[in-house]
């Protein structure tokens, strides 16, 4: 009885202290990014070894019970065989009328006391005392040994539940991927620097999207696992540490600031270990790092304020193809890009867009042949260049819907001018990949073409060579499909991309133009007309036409001439004209003499 109230007891309170535990409230951590995780209640490590100890005593008290009442049956058995002899002894001493024949039962006589001053037990039979004896000591072991297999179960529960609380406590500051410190480490982080300089590296991995989609994300998972460990190894080689952000990022903290050798040796450290090639069973695979930085604490305080501002460099980075600082001159970079990206979304509804048109004249002649329509944005008043909003329109995806309006504009005005001058002037438009891969694209050219009512063999359509690379067969099939329809085609800056030759005769192409880049040198040197050269015997050996773009010296237009290309456009002859003025220019105004640059 008093070892089963002590076993009670002490499962009384280690329910109640385990009732306590689960009771306390959670831990919530707030990032500066406004989010919150909720960890687990965590013991300590004094509240561990208390349940540890509490359990100890548990069992020693256990061991001890048995052993106590092993004891004490061990004297009620001996205690048993001393009262039997004694009794035996007396009831040979009575008279022979108190005696009576024994059959083997025994009964008591209440009051007499034959062992040690004290009555007889009441039983039926010594022997079946003895027997009772011996089950209470088997049930006290049995009890003893469920009571340890008790204890040893719960002993695993609790260091169950506290390997539990350690894990979810780790996954709560690490990336369970890499088993790297993750953001809410790296806010951690930055108040222990205590203001020492230190230099944050946001590292973006490079056409991880291209990994992604000819392997798939496990694979992926595996890259970044790889690139992650390589990172780690460097970082902790100079001192520093890798923490994972999100996908393909990851943001090193170095102990050195900008200016410092063991920056530049760190990165050049990544660099070469990166460039090393990574092995995923028999697949082998090269991955590049851009590194955007930023300066602890000169640029920011704050988590988000620097890898914000280490964002904008890596921005940068990517563009550049090497690393790149923080400077305030990259965050209103960044800053004036974002809002052109917010303006290009309402631009066309608002009806900033124009086109304007450049006139393609024929070389020997001096004859207009057609018109390159081109984009132009005007916000506010004001012109905004090309290469500042068409770059941010391919990736934002806002060149779809331009392109398709551009191509609506483009036919409707070579109908009006068809009607004007009763001239059948080519209309040149310029697809982007993007545009050109759309599953609507041949569609929506159908449709422009019959709701304009243009011929289609006055619509061209120029493609750049980068259309090839992904998909070749399926290029190919689509431009069969667009001179199926009587439109003609051509490949805008010939010469700057794929310019395989052994495509260039299958494709279905009736014009090549030759980028400016290319003409621009011409009269500089005789080596630098040999690609323009080449260029035109080539397309004059596979049946296509060649115009050069760009020509705005007398030289260039001289050594064009020579070279027989047949046809140029240029600022030499005009700048691109709004559609008001290309009808007069087209009707010969100034159609047969060059004009003067600028």
């Amino acid at each position: 009885m008093i070892r089963r109230a002590a076993m009670a007891s002490a499962r009384r309170h280690l329910r109640a202290w385990l009732a306590r535990l689960r009771g306390r409230p959670v831990v919530a951590l707030e990032s500066t990014a406004s989010r919150a995780i909720a960890l687990p209640p965590q013991t300590t490590v004094r509240q561990r070894w208390a349940v540890y100890l509490l359990l100890f005593v548990v069992i020693a008290c256990s061991f001890v019970l048995s052993f106590a009442m092993e004891e004490y049956a061990r004297g009620i058995r001996n205690m048993a065989g001393v009262q039997r002899q004694a009794f035996m002894q007396a009831l040979g001493k009575l008279p022979g009328d108190l005696a009576w024949a024994w059959n083997g039962t025994v009964r008591v006589m209440g009051g007499m006391d034959f062992a040690n001053g004290g009555p007889v037990l009441a039983t039926d039979d010594p022997q079946a005392l003895e027997t009772r004896i011996e089950r209470l000591a088997r049930l006290v072991h049995l009890f003893t040994a469920l009571a340890l297999l008790a204890s040893l179960f719960m002993i695993h529960h609790i260091w169950a539940r506290f390997r539990s609380e350690d894990r979810l406590a780790h996954y709560a500051f690490h990336d369970p991927l890499t088993g790297l410190g993750h953001r809410l480490s790296f806010e951690r982080e930055l108040p222990r620097l205590r203001g020492k300089p230190h230099t944050v590296v946001l590292a973006g991995i490079d056409r991880f999207e291209h990994i992604i989609g000819g392997f798939g994300h496990a694979f992926g998972d595996e890259v970044i696992r790889a690139v992650a460990g390589r990172a780690s190894t460097v970082m902790a080689r100079h001192g520093g540490r890798a923490f994972r952000l999100d996908g393909p990022s990851l943001a090193l903290l170095l102990p050195v600031h900008a200016g410092e050798p063991a920056l530049s040796a760190a990165i050049a450290n990544l660099q070469a270990y990166m460039a090393l090639p990574f092995t995923f069973g028999n697949r082998e695979l090269f991955c590049s790092l851009s590194l955007g930085m930023a300066q602890y604490p000169r640029d920011g305080r704050q988590a988000d304020e620097l890898l914000r501002r280490a964002d904008a460099a890596l921005q940068v980075a990517r563009r550049t193809g090497s690393p790149a600082s923080y400077s305030q001159a990259l965050e209103a970079q960044a800053e004036g890009r974002l809002q052109r990206e917010a303006q290009l979304r309402h631009a066309l509804d608002r009806g900033e867009f124009e086109v304007h048109y450049q006139p393609q004249l024929e070389l020997a002649g001096g004859r207009p042949v057609g018109v390159e329509a081109l984009v132009r944005w005007r916000r506010d008043g004001e012109l905004v260049p090309p290469a500042e909003f068409i770059p941010l329109a391919e990736e934002t995806g806002q060149i779809v819907p331009i392109s398709y309006w551009v191509l609506a504009q483009a036919c409707r005005q070579g109908r009006i001018w068809q009607a004007e001058t009763g001239r059948r002037l080519i209309v040149s438009v310029n697809i982007s990949p993007r545009l050109f891969r759309h599953p609507d694209f041949l569609r929506r050219v159908e449709q422009v073409l019959a709701m304009t009512g243009l011929e289609p063999a006055l619509l061209e359509l120029e493609i750049t060579e980068g259309v090839m690379v992904d998909d070749t067969a399926g290029a190919i099939a689509l431009l069969q499909r667009l001179r199926a329809l009587g439109v003609r085609l051509a490949i805008d800056d010939f010469g700057t991309g794929y310019s395989s030759l052994s495509y260039l005769k299958r494709l279905p192409i009736d014009r090549l133009k030759i980028d400016q880049s290319f003409i621009r040198p011409l009269g500089d040197g005789p080596q630098d007309g040999a690609i323009v050269r080449t260029v035109i015997e080539l397309g004059r050996t596979l049946g296509m036409r060649v115009i050069a773009e760009g020509v705005e010296t007398a030289a260039q237009l001289a050594a064009l001439r020579g070279w027989a290309c047949d046809e140029v456009q240029g600022y030499l002859y005009s700048r691109p004209l709004p559609a008001g003025q290309v009808a007069a220019f087209m009707l010969g105004q100034r159609a047969a003499r060059p004009a003067a640059a600028g």
